[in-house]
Order: C-alpha cells, then structure tokens, then sequence
C-alpha cells in the first residue's frame, strides 16, 4: 500500500516561486507594462499595445511549467505531468515569439525610435526569460529521472518544434488554440509543410535559427545560475 502524498507547505511553493525567477520576471513585466501605458498617453495611440497580450501569452508555458514543478514536488509522475506537458509545450514558443516583434519597430510620429528599441528590448527579453525558466522546470526533472543526455536532447527537439510554432504564429499566423479550435485546418497544413517544406519561404530558416538560439541561450542560462548558485569558498 502506497505512502498518501504530501501536501507541498507554503515555504515550497514560495521555494518553487523563489527558485524558478518569479520576482525578476515579474518586476521587468510590471516594467514593460508601465512602459506601454507611458507611451499610450505620450502618443495618443495604441501602437505597441499588443506587447502586453502577447507578453500574456509568454507567461502561459511559464505558469503551467510552475504548476508541473508543485506537482512534481508532491511526486507526481507522468501519468499526471503528460497534459501539462503537451500544454506547455503547445505555448512555449509564446515567449520567444516576441523576439519576432522586432519587425515592428520603426520611427512612428512623436515617440523616438531610441524608447520604442528599448521597449521592445525588455519585452523581448521578458519573454525569452520566461522561456527558459519554463523549459528548466521540464530539463531537470527529466535529467533527474533518465539522466542528463534525455534531458539535452529534449531541450534539443523542442527547441526546434519551437522554431517550427514560431513560423506558424509570424508566417502562417495560426494561434495556439488553434490546436483546439480549428485542429483540422492545421494539421492540414502541418502536413503540407512535411510534404514540401522547401515549397514554404522562412519555414526552413525559422525553424533551424530558433532551434538554434534556444538551446544555445539555455546553456549559458544554465552555466550563469550554476555560477551563482555555487557555495562561495574561502580565499
């Protein structure tokens, strides 16, 4: 007969909070957001607006990868981790999708361009953060359960079903939901792209360049926060 689980006490959902970024990525949300209400009433106009949903959205796959670690805490196993699993993974590439939004960027009537580069900046960097805080959550329970080369190439193969995601939200402008919504239409063009991915322009170069950045990103995310996590020895 199996031990009931333990309920997680407040001090490890604030140890999961503390320990997976919440306060730095909220602090540069709340931010970028004041940065958007400044420019709405400086120019009068809703440009950028959209940064704030899209910003929305990045914070997705971070906050179920918060609910996967509790549940993990509480020793879950895949069973129960598998739906949160394919939700994340089908909004992961919401957070560094914003890098994206870069395409966005051009001097506009009153504000100068140097706030606009700013703002976006912090967004984008708001948003690539939260990616990799969500995709540590995922990395080290699968290194702690089948080692750290399942873990790498896990990191390795959604890193480049992230780059293919981001080609259809720019290019194809096909939402997350759409899964649910209209998953017909979409595995219908997923197979399209399978069949002919040269017959689709920005398809191959979207998909290899995020595949790319991502990991890369994440290896030096992981060897700074094991630089500050490291116990400091006497001199």
């Amino acid at each position: 007969m199996t031990a009931p689980l333990a309920m997680p006490t407040p001090e490890s959902f604030l140890s999961v909070l503390r320990r997976h970024g919440l306060w730095p990525a909220a602090l540069s949300s709340a931010v970028g957001v004041g940065m958007v209400s400044y420019r709405l009433d400086w120019s009068q106009s809703a440009s950028y607006a959209f940064l704030v949903w899209n910003l929305v959205l990045a914070w997705a796959p971070y906050v179920i990868a918060l609910a996967a670690r509790v549940l993990m805490l509480r020793g879950h196993g895949l069973r129960v981790l598998a739906p949160l699993a394919l939700a994340w993974l089908a909004l992961f590439p919401n957070a560094p999708y914003l890098l994206t939004d870069f395409i966005h960027v051009h001097q506009r009537p009153v504000v100068p361009i140097w706030f606009d580069v700013a703002l976006m900046t912090l967004f984008v960097a708001t948003g690539w953060l939260l990616g990799l805080l969500s995709l540590e959550v995922w990395k080290q329970w699968l290194e702690e359960r089948w080692g750290r080369r399942t873990a790498w190439a896990f990191v390795g193969v959604t890193s480049v079903l992230c780059g293919y995601g981001i080609y259809l939200g720019r290019v194809e402008r096909w939402n997350s939901w759409n899964v649910l919504t209209h998953p017909s239409n979409l595995f219908t063009s997923i197979g399209a792209h399978l069949r002919e991915p040269l017959a689709f322009p920005y398809l191959t170069s979207l998909t290899i360049f995020f595949g790319l950045m991502v990991p890369l990103s994440y290896v030096a995310y992981e060897a700074l926060v094991a630089r500050i996590r490291r116990p400091r020895t006497a001199s």
